[in-house]
């Protein structure tokens, strides 16, 4: 059953997609720490508040994922920030993260994106597992 975009039922589903990914696994052998996705409020894309999900990552695994608040961000050391359609690119393989960061699409809100360029290919199999949530989208999403 689908989980809507970045609520804790669809954190859940992207914390299994990631256990399950071999190709994450061996690309964050030496990940420590976790990683946030913040969706900003777009009220006409029914996202009447911004939406915040974590992973907490650990050398290839994820050790939990849940939906936040922005004020509960204080202890993760990347924060990926972006607007719904933006992240619905991400989410449908057509904009590469890196890239999206790279470009000004999405911001690296916190954290250092030369600190985050060696786990490029681990950030990679982050969004290929996000891929494979099957994603619910609010009313209204083309």
């Amino acid at each position: 059953m689908a989980a809507e975009i970045f609520t804790n039922e669809w954190a859940q589903d992207w914390h299994e997609e990631i256990n399950d990914n071999a190709n994450y696994k061996k690309a964050a052998a030496k990940w420590e720490g976790a990683i946030g996705m913040v969706m900003t409020e777009d009220v006409d894309m029914g996202i009447p508040e911004e939406r915040v999900v974590v992973a907490d990552l650990w050398h290839g695994d994820s050790r939990g994922a849940k939906a936040i608040t922005s004020a509960d961000l204080d202890d993760v050391p990347f924060v990926i920030k972006g607007k719904p359609e933006v992240w619905k690119k991400v989410l449908a393989g057509r904009l590469d993260p890196i890239v999206g960061l790279m470009g000004g699409k999405l911001k690296l809100a916190k954290g250092g994106l030369f600190a985050l360029l060696p786990y490029a290919k681990a950030a990679k199999e982050l969004v290929q597992s996000a891929i494979s949530v099957e994603t619910e989208f609010p009313e209204g999403w083309e």
